[in-house]
């Protein structure tokens, strides 16, 4: 499996521990997006942040309901943190672990922050497809053949157990990691996650949304990925020498 590790200035020099970011691709992307399409790694350098990005495909970062080899939830909590933390000098800890992604991306950091809260304190979700189990395969056809591969039909077992609004019912409020969600304002998943918001206000769970003019674009997702990193400075999580400026709305 590949992967791609962004270490920050001085690392090498340097003895200490890092808190660490595990981002993750979007449909039909792979690993090396992030780093190649935003300017993620001028807005990440002079952090004290070890950024980990894997490969998972178009597998919806989920355990496939029907391909029993593609278990990518287990890849993700089980081997790849794991991997990650005995290679690089990352706090070994809840505390210093933060999770993000955009769209499939979004919909997996939501998916595994509320199934494995033990692993993050932070959640980035990012034109987040939140409804990938419920009903995006009827909503829009393209997706229908994966989603199916992942999800199986509907009815089957597999759809609930990885519905994001179900998992909140029966969620421990305390024990979830601080949500930061962002979409533009015309994106195609506005919809769904103005109804996560709600959903998260009702239950009085911790999180900030941010909406801003654009859509489903990298354009967009470059300006969200540095929001978030400045929320994570802003929280204490990671620690900042420096951080660009940009022309991104704020």
């Amino acid at each position: 499996m590949h992967y791609r590790v962004l270490l920050p200035a001085g690392y090498e020099s340097s003895e200490k521990r890092y808190p660490s970011l595990y981002l993750l691709h979007g449909l039909y992307g792979d690993f090396k997006n992030w780093s190649t399409l935003t300017h993620l790694a001028d807005w990440a350098e002079h952090l004290d942040l070890v950024v980990a990005m894997p490969d998972a495909g178009n597998s919806w970062y989920v355990n496939s309901a029907t391909k029993g080899s593609d278990r990518f939830e287990d890849y993700i909590v089980n081997d790849f943190i794991a991997e990650v933390d005995s290679h690089f000098r990352t706090i070994r800890d809840r505390r210093a672990r933060a999770i993000a992604g955009l769209s499939m991306g979004g919909y997996a950091a939501m998916n595994f922050s509320i199934k494995h809260s033990t692993l993050f304190s932070y959640s980035g979700v990012i034109s987040g497809a939140l409804d990938a189990p419920s009903g995006l395969d009827e909503r829009i056809s393209e997706f229908r053949e994966g989603l199916q591969n992942a999800f199986g039909p509907h009815g089957n077992p597999n759809r609930s157990a990885n519905d994001v609004f179900l998992l909140l019912e029966t969620s421990d409020k305390s024990k979830l990691p601080y949500f930061y969600i962002d979409c533009g304002e015309d994106d195609i998943f506005s919809g769904v996650n103005r109804n996560l918001v709600a959903r998260l206000q009702e239950k009085h769970i911790s999180y900030e949304y941010h909406e801003m003019p654009g859509a489903h674009t990298w354009e967009y997702w470059d300006c969200a990925i540095r929001r978030f990193l400045v929320v994570l400075c802003s929280k204490n999580f990671v620690h900042r020498s420096y951080l660009p400026e940009c022309d991104c709305a704020t």
